[in-house]
């Protein structure tokens, strides 16, 4: 679940190409995990996570898994800036949409206890919903996105109206979970936090116990997982890290948010180690039989997803054989957090990060190259940064040589890169900066609505109407149903 927007978030990891050559020879005796391991790829592990770290691209714990077995653990940076404490294996994130595994977990059981069915209508178990959608909708279409359902998260001014409230659980289903559907149930795939808040109000119904009862009794304690919970803010939480905001002015405390918003779609807090427990008991039939597991990797027709976890096959002829990855992330205001298994070799990969949104899908991914000595990439400084320092620098000038000089050396920014870029600096008041910026991006991308639309903005904030205007309009060409421009321009004329 995120909950508020980062700069890697919008797609801003700059990446270059590496090969891993690793040295056969002498290797120090290893647990029978992986007899493959050893100090050198744990070392080419820490210090490809260290530039990460060093672009203060990320601040948090990674962990690589085999078999229940830590073969790689480190933390880097700190849990909380403002009295120099250093993230430890002790660090408890709150890791977001990972919680969704966890509520899909709980459903599951319930189904294999008899106490509900997956192809049932959601009408069945929460009969105080609006019945109109309730009976169209069933709980494995709630489970694998296909329900049709919104996504509270997604709501106008959700952070400034909603986000720093405490709601009942009814309450939040009222007010911000019962929508109409954005298309009939099935037919298309859309990620709905809305949906896995209903999930938690159906276990409660059907147990009679607050969710984070169930979870604590279901899960938590079989697996002796002590470190994990439903995180609140009002609880003295040990070993709680503090989440941050990452933007071009450095770390700042992230906006507070309400626990009882996230609820059953992203409100757990953990440790990497604790979800080495968790991976472990999901090849065992402690918390699941066999056939119930085999319904929660089983995808939908519409998209990659099943139910609480991500399923992809990885390519055959890059790794020599056919491997499984489950996974899924979670991204939460100050956090974000991903867990991704290789089913064929029970191999597990944890990163947990506080300093907002963290490149975690790429971080992964040369983990996982690492362990397997294929080629993978490595970090390099984003180009907002690179730019940000042409800025103070030199000013706009340098600021406008160096966005040359990247597209003459052919690492041209993405739109979406520059575009929050200019974002940033208008939330810093560098609106003339701002205005270069997205001038910039719309002499490059001048097919998007939304490069002229951006433009558009930062001309009124710095007083050019008519400049606006002429962006606005043509924004609303590019895009006729941009409901932004035809208000903008509706003010202005």
């Amino acid at each position: 679940m995120i909950l508020s927007p980062s700069r890697v978030q919008k797609g801003q990891t700059c990446m270059k190409q590496v090969w891993y050559h690793y040295k056969l020879g002498i290797r120090p005796k290893v647990t029978s995990a992986n007899l493959a391991f050893g100090k050198e790829k744990a070392q080419q592990m820490a210090d490809f996570i260290q530039e990460f770290h060093n672009y203060k691209q990320f601040n948090g714990n990674v962990l690589v898994a085999k078999e229940g077995k830590i073969l790689f653990e480190k933390s880097y940076g700190y849990a909380n800036f403002e009295w120099d404490i250093k993230h430890s294996k002790n660090s408890k994130f709150r890791i977001g949409s990972i919680t969704k595994q966890f509520t899909a977990m709980l459903i599951l059981q319930l189904a294999q206890q008899g106490k509900l069915k997956l192809d049932e209508p959601l009408a069945t178990y929460l009969p105080d919903y609006r019945q109109d959608s309730a009976k169209k909708i069933t709980i494995r279409q709630i489970l694998n996105h296909t329900s049709g359902l919104g996504n509270y998260t997604q709501t106008k001014d959700f952070g400034e109206k909603y986000s720093r409230n405490s709601y009942s659980v009814d309450q939040f289903i009222r007010l911000l979970c019962s929508d109409d559907l954005v298309f009939e149930p099935g037919t298309q795939f859309r990620y709905s936090n809305s949906g896995y808040f209903i999930l938690g109000a159906v276990i409660e119904k059907i147990t009679g116990k607050r969710y984070q009862d169930v979870l604590q009794e279901n899960i938590l304690t079989p697996l002796n997982m002590a470190n994990t919970g439903y995180d609140s803010h009002s609880k003295i939480i040990k070993y709680r890290a503090s989440g941050y905001a990452n933007d071009l002015a450095g770390y700042s405390n992230t906006d507070y948010l309400d626990m009882s918003i996230p609820y059953a779609a992203g409100a757990m807090y953990s440790t990497a180690r604790d979800l080495v427990k968790w991976d472990q008991a999901l090849y065992s039939n402690q918390l699941l039989n066999a056939e119930y597991k085999k319904q929660m990797y089983q995808v939908s027709n519409q998209r990659d997803y099943a139910l609480g976890w991500e399923v992809k096959k990885l390519d055959k002829d890059q790794y020599g054989k056919a491997l499984t990855q489950i996974q899924h992330g979670g991204g939460i205001n100050g956090f974000n957090a991903f867990i991704s298994r290789v089913i064929e070799d029970k191999l597990l990969i944890v990163i947990l990060n506080n300093t907002g949104g963290a490149p975690l899908t790429p971080m992964t991914n040369g983990l996982l190259n690492i362990y397997y000595e294929k080629p993978y990439e490595s970090a390099t400084e984003h180009a907002d940064s690179i730019l940000y320092k042409a800025l103070k620098d030199g000013g706009i000038a340098a600021l406008k040589e160096k966005y040359a000089e990247l597209v003459t050396h052919h690492k041209t920014p993405r739109e979406r890169t520059i575009n929050y870029f200019g974002y940033e600096l208008m939330q810093m008041n560098k609106l003339n900066a701002a205005v270069a910026v997205f001038e910039l991006n719309s002499q490059h991308y001048p097919d998007s609505a939304n490069t002229h639309d951006s433009l558009g903005e930062a001309y009124l904030a710095v007083g050019e109407k008519q400049k606006a205007l002429i962006s606005y309009k043509r924004a609303l060409e590019l895009d006729p149903e941009s409901e932004s421009a035809k208000n903008a321009i509706k003010q202005l004329q």
